[in-house]
């Protein structure tokens, strides 16, 4: 998955588990989608939530959706794209990360099921 905006540490695989978490899969769904397993999909979802400072996958979708990758096209939506760039999108800073969330440093407990 080509990334667009600053990638905050993420590795692609966690970009990839981030992208799906966004969708609203689930942690089974995701694995059968990644093919690994269940354990492995927690683990990097705990880094996500580490890495980005949200809470739970709420806060992470909404990071996500605040970084405005799911606009972005990927590379099989190529053939589809209209390459005429919007003087919009080319005044867009698209270098820097997002500012993590305002409770990062707060302690909290991380809950994957919401």
């Amino acid at each position: 998955m080509p990334l667009l905006f600053g990638n905050a540490d993420l590795s692609s695989k966690e970009w990839a588990i981030a992208a799906l978490v966004f969708q609203g899969r689930t942690n089974a769904q995701i694995a059968t989608e990644t093919n690994t397993k269940e354990q492995v999909v927690e683990h990097h979802l705990r880094s996500i939530l580490d890495k980005t400072g949200c809470w739970n996958r709420t806060e992470l979708a909404l990071w996500y959706l605040k970084m405005g990758l799911e606009k972005e096209r990927r590379s099989c939506d190529r053939r589809e794209a209209n390459w005429k760039t919007s003087e919009e999108r080319r005044q867009e800073d698209r270098r820097q990360a997002p500012p993590r969330s305002l409770r990062a440093h707060e302690p909290h407990e991380i809950s994957l099921d919401e």
